[in-house]
């Protein structure tokens, strides 16, 4: 399911009354009416056999007075071969779009068609449903929906706020999903129930069309006045302790080996496809990187059976994760792994890995017989663009929380956590997805402070983060000053954060010492009052002038950067190795 890397294009406005929205690439972004967001995106979606999304090439834009335009697509990947076009008009309070496609050849698809992103705003909102059998009423799900909690949709009516907001589709019956599964922030109405079989085979010179039309009413809550001048941080009050912070096993360079000890990683984790050759190596290698640094070794078991839990008895690690052949821990492995570690004093673990969506939809999951529960999150599943993926955070304590309600008072292990991961668990013999460029620059780091702020605060216990070393690694990285940051503290306690609109924060207190580290993911610079706290801002990463620091304000965070009180001395050029 993981996107495909894409430069971002520039968005392009439409429209001149209230009701306006943004052209973006082939997608239409933010959709808001006087200001109030409506829609999250409208989109045309490709995904092959294996749930891959196949990327949109824009191939034309034609644009008649900002009110209407038509966009010309195409998708080609592998045996993947579509062209559309959309025809996209607004008015004051009415958005159309149309969709004409047509396949170039033969290929398996798992869906092809409109796609629509509801914000998260609106959960426990009633919707009144019109679908091929008549009306029925739902409702936006406030809890992480498992299963659609929207069918049969050919039209759908609700209000939000002030507002009443009409949709009418047509081309295919559409169902509503919670996104929240994937830590994605909304809702998404597609095309094509999942009741039905996939994937179909489109055959080429295939039709689809397809068409979605808006309409909104009423008027808008007032929009809240922003605050004037730099704002500071404040510390709050005590949460829960720092987890424990582990890498996943990529392998050690010895040139590297002092840096990455000092990332301070509390465990290696090693995921290991036992239906491979070469899994017993990768074990031993996983195990000297953990001795090397002294720290203990968890292993992940993956598309393991009961009859091979065996071999893994006696290898040197402190807890075994069980993933069966459909990516979760059922009843069958659990009881045999009780009956080959007895005695060992080794940690049962299990859950999902592949999303969260797993572990919600999974029937019979042997909690009773589990250690501890995981799961893992990638903040590109579906979307990624910047924005996208800065708006996972959001969904990091929901889902958190949701998993801790599953677990039943056992600690939960969210890993592994990467912005894109390094296989895809549906396609698992498919090349690996490319890394994500941004992992190894500053908006790597910053979202990082966000999701281990957001995940910690929520009741996580362990947290499995990138690779130790390579493309996805953190030796040479600027996450790495993170972590090199948050060593002294480990054992402490996280504590609350007031921030500034479109900062995100990690505070940490050990015994009287306190340390906070405040990032600022966006593009855009960002004034932060510094409260009289020394700071030293890391804006890139070897930072070429050192450390900057800073007590009368304004502190000016660059976008993105990321910057520590009191400073940490880590932040020097000299400090981090490349890789």
């Amino acid at each position: 399911m993981t996107a495909a890397t894409s430069p971002e294009p520039t968005p392009r406005p439409l429209g001149h009354g209230p009701l306006r929205a943004d052209l973006l690439g082939a997608a239409l972004d933010r959709v808001r009416f006087a200001g109030t967001p409506v829609l999250r995106r409208v989109y045309v979606g490709v995904r092959d056999r294996d749930w891959r999304t196949v990327p949109a090439q824009v191939l034309g834009v034609e644009s008649e007075g900002g009110d209407r335009v038509t966009v010309h697509v195409r998708h080609d990947d592998g045996d993947v071969g579509f062209r559309w076009t959309g025809t996209i008009s607004l008015t004051d309070r009415e958005l159309t779009f149309e969709m004409d496609g047509q396949a170039e050849r033969d290929f398996l698809r798992s869906r092809v068609g409109l796609c629509l992103l509801h914000p998260l705003r609106l959960a426990g909102t009633p919707v009144l449903v019109r679908g091929p059998g008549g009306e029925h009423t739902g409702r936006f799900p406030e809890r992480i929906s498992p299963h659609q909690p929207l069918r049969d949709i050919v039209a759908m009516r609700y209000r939000d706020g002030g507002l009443e907001v009409s949709i009418e589709l047509d081309g295919d019956v559409f169902e509503t999903e919670d996104q929240r599964n994937w830590t994605d922030a909304s809702y998404k109405t597609y095309g094509t129930p999942l009741s039905l079989p996939f994937p179909v085979r489109l055959r080429r010179g295939r039709r689809v069309r397809q068409r979605m039309r808006l309409s909104v009413t009423g008027r808008p809550a007032p929009a809240r006045t922003p605050a004037r001048g730099p704002a500071g941080v404040r510390l709050g009050a005590d949460g829960p302790p720092l987890p424990a912070i582990g890498l996943q096993h990529r392998g050690l360079v010895p040139a590297e080996s002092r840096a990455l000890a000092e990332a301070g990683p509390a465990f290696v984790h090693a995921d290991v496809r036992v239906d491979l050759d070469g899994w017993r190596e990768r074990v031993a290698e996983a195990s000297e990187v953990a001795r090397e640094l002294g720290v203990p070794l968890r292993v992940g078991a993956v598309r393991v059976t009961p009859g091979q839990l065996a071999e893994l008895a006696g290898m040197p690690m402190d807890t075994l994760l069980l993933f069966g052949p459909r990516l979760t821990t059922t009843r069958e492995l659990a009881e045999a792994a009780r009956r080959v570690f007895a005695g060992t004093g080794v940690r049962i673990g299990g859950g999902s890995r592949a999303h969260f969506a797993e572990l919600n939809r999974a029937d019979g999951l042997p909690v009773d017989l589990l250690d501890l529960l995981c799961f893992p999150i990638t903040a590109t599943a579906h979307a990624d663009d910047t924005a996208s993926v800065l708006e996972t955070l959001r969904v990091h304590p929901r889902v958190v929380a949701q998993a801790r309600e599953l677990a039943g008072g056992r600690p939960v292990l969210v890993g592994p956590v990467s912005l894109r991961p390094a296989w895809d668990p549906w396609a698992p013999d498919a090349p690996p997805p490319p890394p994500d460029p941004r992992h190894r620059g500053p908006f790597g780091a910053a979202w990082t402070v966000g999701a281990l702020a957001a995940l910690g605060l929520a009741g996580a216990a362990e947290i499995s983060l990138y690779e130790t070393t390579g493309p996805r690694g953190v030796v040479g990285a600027p996450v790495w000053h993170v972590l090199a940051a948050l060593r002294p503290y480990a054992g402490g306690r996280l504590v609350r954060l007031d921030l500034p609109d479109g900062l995100t924060g990690l505070a940490v207190r050990k015994d009287a010492r306190h340390l906070i580290i405040v990032a600022n993911p966006s593009d855009e610079p960002r004034a932060l009052d510094p409260g009289g706290r020394d700071w030293e801002l890391l804006a890139e990463s070897p930072l070429a002038d050192g450390v900057r620091p800073a007590r009368d304000g304004p502190l000016v965070l660059p976008g993105p950067s990321v910057a520590f009180s009191p400073p940490t001395t880590r932040t020097r050029q000299e400090r981090t190795p490349d890789a």
